[in-house]
């Protein structure tokens, strides 16, 4: 044992320093906290977020949930690095400002829709809305930007017709008072705030013509239809097909977010939202892909991560850039481990032979006095050959062999000396 601890203790050492040496490039853990921009408490991105949390927490992330009005303050708390992630509306984008942000995936449709009082001929275009009275959503929100975008296509003039920042809530009790004629509102269509004002029947929500048009001229805008009866079957809602313009919810991320967080949140995104209608999804993205999201959508788990606990295969992961070198260093050092061994227990036998090879030669040649000191020299060679001489038993032929020439050496030169005294004796 001591013998292999030799041998090993300086591989031992050189591996450490590998070790210490590749660590110093190895990123550091991130911290298990993340935080996530929604829209306003009781909305779908509100909603969405508290599902993340609750995964999350499951591999032991804490999540903090930012309240904002709208994708514009999002994208801002994102570029100034005051949120890690955020839910951002598309149209919303401007990728000169938010250069630094990039997209993890679309997760839904959200439907723009806009809200009238009842009447016997509703409004069909944009353009009918010129000196009503309307309300595009709060200052800072997805909706206002949106809409703002739209009225310029139709040359809507903003300066005349009356425009409300009021948040949805409040341009429906507007609406109800008759202190509004419309109002705008970009949200999922399975959210209780819709299915109150379509029960509502002193209001309606209006079918919008040329939807391809849209398409053709915004390209994060779609069209699709509401069915008659698809959000509530018993009470019918709606009442009727409605064709809304779309836009897509993006979960955005600002490019000093931690890859593992990014790739974790990318599986649990993608694990709450499989079953949405194909989302989510790589399409209908204003940012830039982040590499990590990208990936993992297209991958899924990893091999390390089918077989070990995330965290357990993410530090595996990290681990790579010391294992590789390690493994570039071990490989050729087990290859001359077993032959330097060999060669350390052979030198503690081979050693002997230096000594034992002289009087081997020569013992012929000496006179009585020689001879005599040869034959005590090798005595204490083979006093200390037992003595001091300890090999595996894998290699004691070797220390057989050498016990027997020293015994031969050590015969021959006793009987030269009893040969000696009998002459003298004659």
């Amino acid at each position: 044992m001591k013998e292999f601890l030799k041998v090993w203790f300086p591989i031992l050492l050189l591996v450490g320093a590998v070790f210490w040496f590749s660590a110093q490039f190895i990123k550091p853990e991130a911290d298990k906290v993340l935080t996530i921009a929604t829209g306003r408490s009781g909305g779908s991105y509100f909603t969405y977020a508290q599902r993340y949390q609750t995964l999350l927490q499951e591999y032991g992330i804490e999540v903090k949930i930012i309240e904002t009005v709208g994708s514009l303050e999002t994208l801002e708390l994102l570029k100034d690095h005051k949120v890690d992630i955020g839910f951002v509306q598309g149209g919303t984008v401007d990728l000169k400002i938010h250069k630094d942000i990039e997209s993890i995936a679309s997760i839904y449709f959200e439907p723009l829709w806009l809200f009238m009082k009842k009447v016997d001929k509703p409004i069909s275009y944009v353009s009918q809305l010129q000196s009503k009275k309307v309300s595009i959503g709060e200052k800072g929100s997805g909706t206002s930007a949106l809409i703002k975008q739209i009225a310029n296509a139709n040359e809507l003039e903003l300066g005349i017709t009356k425009i409300e920042n009021l948040s949805l809530l409040n341009s429906y009790k507007a609406l109800k008072k008759e202190e509004l004629d419309a109002f705008f509102s970009v949200i999922s269509a399975d959210t209780p705030i819709i299915s109150k004002l379509l029960k509502d029947k002193t209001i309606q929500a209006i079918s919008l013509k040329r939807i391809k048009a849209y398409e053709k001229n915004f390209s994060y805008l779609q069209g699709i239809t509401i069915y008659e009866g698809s959000l509530d079957l018993i009470n019918n809602l709606p009442k009727n097909d409605i064709h809304l313009l779309s836009t897509t919810a993006t979960l955005a991320v600002h490019k000093d977010v931690d890859d593992t967080l990014v790739r974790l949140f990318t599986k649990v995104v993608k694990s709450e939202n499989r079953r949405n209608n194909g989302f989510p999804s790589l399409e209908h993205l204003e940012l830039p892909i982040n590499d990590q999201a990208k990936k993992y959508m297209l991958k899924g788990d990893s091999f390390l991560e089918k077989i070990f606990p995330y965290w357990i295969a993410s530090n595996l992961d990290r681990l790579k850039i010391m294992i590789i070198p390690l493994l570039t260093l071990l490989i050729p050092l087990f290859k001359g481990f077993l032959p330097l061994y060999r060669w350390r227990i052979r030198s503690k036998i081979y050693k002997w032979y230096k000594k034992l090879d002289y009087h081997g030669q020569h013992w012929e040649e000496y006179d009585k006095k020689s001879l005599i000191s040869g034959i005590q020299e090798v005595k204490n060679l083979q006093k200390e050959i037992k003595e001091h001489v300890n090999v595996p038993l894998s290699y004691m032929s070797e220390y057989y062999m050498l016990k027997t020439h020293v015994d031969f050496i050590l015969q021959k030169m006793l009987d030269n000396y009893a040969m000696m005294k009998e002459k003298e004796l004659s």
